[in-house]
Parts: structure tokens; C-alpha cells; sequence
């Protein structure tokens, strides 16, 4: 729980936002125009089970009833201990409060309904990832983009922080080696470790062990990051041909549409196996 992000993230969300938007800009330490729109009209659940996650404490549904379909889901945000509701707006004074800001904005009829999160995201995630449900971490294990699980442990922290209230310790960002800080390395263990057929000294000691498997892992976070830039890059390219030429019957024009199809699928593929095994690395290294 101590992931951050710094500088921007450029973020395509495909089908829109309820706004509208399939792009849009975030920026570290500020809540903007564009952190609402992907917070509240798209991305709410995330951030809501990141900042129930961190605190413990409750999530707050907002259903609205459409006179054409019933009643829908349509928003989530998180009930202090002191009545306040916290979601990416800020915070509001009570339950009543927020229903109220809800009713005004849209005119209709509006039910707030505060539940323990594993209850309130069941429905959800019964309906995407059955294996996730009860799993309180599952807002980090939905999306390819690695990148994502910081940015919602970012926002979480800046709307809590925002509304006046302290982030657990253990939730805080890891502290980075200042810039002109030289990292002096350990001193070398003396115990030695041998190989399982002759005595051959291997690695110094678990801790050295360890260090490199996370120094991997790091890597491929590095690896999974260019992925995902190159998987969204590749999508966007074949959006704009669909767009210019996608009535088209040319053959070259169909090639490349179906070439690009097949390589946004290899990069997906490729990062489920950057993941499996950085998966596999965690595996063997709580394992030592």
C-alpha cells in the first residue's frame, strides 16, 4: 500500500467516461477538472475501495431511478466516522448531504446506501472477475496497466488529505532516496549458501537474494509500463484507420487494420506473461 505516481499519466479509457471523454490527462497532487471526470464519472469504484482499503471503513452507493430502467448504480464514495462522505469532489457533510447534491444535479430520485465494501462490490465484480470477490486489494489486480494501482493509492491519499484526514502510516508512499544521496551498499554476508549438488557458494545470503528478485520485479514493472504505451498507441492508430478507412474493401487498407488488431493482441498477451511471472518472482521470494 505505499504505491505513488509523480508528473502526469495520459490515460485512454475505452468506451468513454459518462461524460463522454476517451482521454484524458491526470496530473500528481492536484484534483482538476480531469481528475473529476475520470474519478467520478468513470473510475469511482477504484478509488473508493483504495481509500476503504487504506481506512477501513465503509463505502456509500448512489443509485438513481431512471423512469425507463429502475433503479441504477451510478456512483461510490466512502462514509467517515464522522458522517462525512469522501469521493473525488471532496467532501460532504452527511449522507443526507451528499444525496441532496446528487438529487440537484440530476432531478431525480436518489438512494444512498452505506455497506461494508466486500458487499457493496460483489455485484460488480460477480459479473467481471468472480475470483476477485472478497478480495479487499481487488481494485489492484483488474487492470493491465500496471501503472494503475499507484494512481488510485495516489488520489486516495489526496482526497483524504484534502478533507483533513490523516493517512494510515503504513499507506504512506515509500520515502525515496533523496537526489544527491549516495546509496552506500551493504557489507557482504559471511554466511554462504551452497547448491544442492556440491557445495558451490552461491548468493551471500537470502536478503541479497531476495534484492535481486525485487530488482527483476522492478524491471518489469518498467517492462509492463512500455507495454501498455505501446498497447494503447497501437489501439489508437487502429481507431483512426477504422475512422478514415474502415468502410474501405482495398486490401491493404484491411491488412493493416487486421495486422494491428493482431499486434494489440500479442501486447496483451506479452503482458499477462510480464505479470505471470512477476507473480511467479513474488512467489519464490515469500517462499525463502
Amino acid at each position: 500500500m505505499d504505491g505513488d505516481f509523480e508528473g502526469t499519466a495520459e490515460l485512454h479509457i475505452p468506451g468513454g467516461t459518462s461524460a463522454g471523454s476517451e482521454r484524458l490527462t491526470l496530473t500528481s497532487g492536484q484534483i482538476g477538472p480531469q481528475e473529476e471526470e475520470f474519478f467520478g464519472q468513470s473510475h469511482c469504484h477504484w478509488l473508493a475501495a483504495a481509500m476503504s482499503c487504506m481506512t477501513g471503513w465503509d463505502v456509500v452507493g448512489v443509485k438513481l431511478y431512471y423512469p425507463e430502467q429502475g433503479w441504477t448504480a451510478v456512483h461510490t464514495a466512502v462514509a467517515a466516522p464522522d458522517g462525512a462522505v469522501l469521493d473525488i469532489y471532496g467532501r460532504h457533510d452527511s449522507l443526507d448531504a451528499f444525496a441532496e447534491r446528487y438529487q440537484k444535479l440530476t432531478g431525480l430520485e436518489v438512494e444512498v446506501r452505506r455497506l461494508p465494501r466486500e458487499e457493496l462490490f460483489h455485484d460488480h465484480l460477480a459479473s467481471t472477475d468472480p475470483s476477485l470477490i472478497d478480495d479487499p486489494l481487488w481494485w489492484t489486480r483488474t487492470d493491465r496497466d500496471r501503472r494503475m494501482p499507484a494512481l488510485y493509492q495516489h488520489y486516495a491519499r489526496l482526497v483524504l488529505t484534502k478533507a483533513g484526514y490523516e493517512v494510515p502510516e503504513h499507506c504512506r508512499p515509500a520515502t525515496k532516496p533523496h537526489a544527491n544521496q549516495r546509496h552506500t551498499p551493504a557489507p557482504p554476508s559471511t554466511t554462504a549458501t551452497t547448491n544442492p549438488t556440491g557445495g558451490t557458494p552461491a548468493m551471500s545470503s537470502i536478503e541479497e537474494i531476495r534484492a535481486v528478485l525485487a530488482g527483476s520485479n522492478e524491471q518489469a514493472e518498467g517492462v509492463l509500463g512500455a507495454l501498455a504505451q505501446a498497447s494503447q498507441a497501437a489501439s489508437e492508430i487502429q481507431g483512426r484507420l477504422h475512422s478514415v478507412a474502415g468502410g474501405s474493401s482495398q486490401a491493404p487498407v484491411q491488412e493493416a487494420l487486421s495486422l494491428y488488431a493482431e499486434l494489440c493482441n500479442t501486447v496483451d498477451q506479452l503482458m499477462g506473461m510480464v505479470t505471470a511471472a512477476r507473480s511467479a518472482v513474488e512467489t519464490y521470494a515469500a517462499s525463502l
